[in-house]
Formats: C-alpha cells, sequence, structure tokens
C-alpha cells in the first residue's frame, strides 16, 4: 500500500499524541524521507503498523505478543543506536518489557479487582513504553536518512598518504 504524509500522520495519531506530535514536527523530513528513500520510509510505516496494530489486544495472550513486538522493535533501535544514549534507552526498555512479560502470567492468580487493576497498569505502561519506542524510531529514521543524503566530506589525518592534491598545496602554504 502505497502511502502519503496524511497516512502517515493518521498512522502516528492512532500510535498516540506523543507519537503524533514528534510526526508532525519532523513532517517535512518525512515528506523527504519517503520521496528519496521509499524504502526506508516502507520500512518506517511497516514498524508503525507492527506496534498500532497490537494495541487493542486485552487479553493475557495479546498482553504478551504485544510486550515481544515492542521488544523486538526495541532490539532494532538498539541496533541502530547512533549513540550510547538510543543504546541505554533501548535496553533499558527490553528489561522493562521482559519485567512486564513476567508479570502477564500472574495475573491469572490474582483476584479480579487486583487483576484489573494489575492489567490496566501493565496496559498504560506499554502504552508508554510503545509511545517512546515509535518516537525514538521515528526519529532515528529521520536522522539516518539525513545522514545519508547529506554525506559529510571524509577529513583526512594530518601525514595521511591518502589525501588527495588540494590538500598537499594547502599543507605547503601553511608552512
Amino acid at each position: 500500500m502505497k502511502f502519503n504524509l496524511i497516512g502517515f500522520l493518521k498512522l502516528a495519531a492512532k500510535a498516540g499524541p506523543v507519537v503524533y506530535a514528534v510526526a508532525r514536527q519532523v513532517g517535512p523530513q518525512v515528506q523527504r524521507l519517503m520521496n528519496e528513500n521509499p524504502e526506508a520510509f516502507a520500512l518506517l510505516t511497516r514498524r508503525f503498523k507492527q506496534v498500532t496494530g497490537t494495541q487493542g489486544e486485552k487479553t493475557p495472550k495479546g498482553l504478551t505478543h504485544r510486550t515481544t513486538v515492542l521488544r523486538e522493535q526495541a532490539t532494532y533501535l538498539y541496533a541502530s543506536a547512533n549513540n550510547s544514549e538510543a543504546a541505554k534507552k533501548a535496553i533499558a526498555w527490553r528489561h522493562e518489557l521482559e519485567s512486564l512479560e513476567r508479570a502477564i502470567p500472574v495475573l491469572d492468580a490474582m483476584s479480579r479487582k487486583q487483576r484489573l487493576t494489575e492489567k490496566r497498569h501493565i496496559e498504560r505502561r506499554l502504552d508508554a513504553i510503545s509511545s517512546e519506542i515509535l518516537s525514538a524510531s521515528l526519529i532515528d529514521t529521520i536522522e539516518d536518512a539525513e545522514i545519508i543524503s547529506n554525506p559529510q566530506p571524509f577529513i583526512h589525518a594530518p601525514g595521511d598518504a591518502d589525501r588527495d592534491d588540494s590538500d598537499a598545496e594547502t599543507s605547503k602554504d601553511a608552512s
């Protein structure tokens, strides 16, 4: 299915208000990504659909599936992290998701009232983590696309044998 910016913003709105705000903020970059790198945009859209497709799952099995999908997204963000802060966030999300996943089977052992309260708590945490992961995923994709479309020139080290003649002439002029 071919997506446009409006369709993507609707998908972001479905993901939550935080994701929607980030998507609106980086809208021009998303538009450029759609035009310049449709494969990256398709991958981003597919990841958003994966996560938003699990939001309505309220059963313990559905909550477990949702944590699995979110863990996969956190793993992807860890693997594509451009800095240590992004990697640390991805690790923290994975740990929290693993903790929530371990809590889900315990729901059946709780009283009905306690089970509903704890289930709501798990759903809210999954919603919050989902928003954080999708926002980070969107920003990461945009940053990666900008790096690819605007590569920085390679800066040679002093005495580098591979530098071109213009660098050598500049060095001679400086001496």
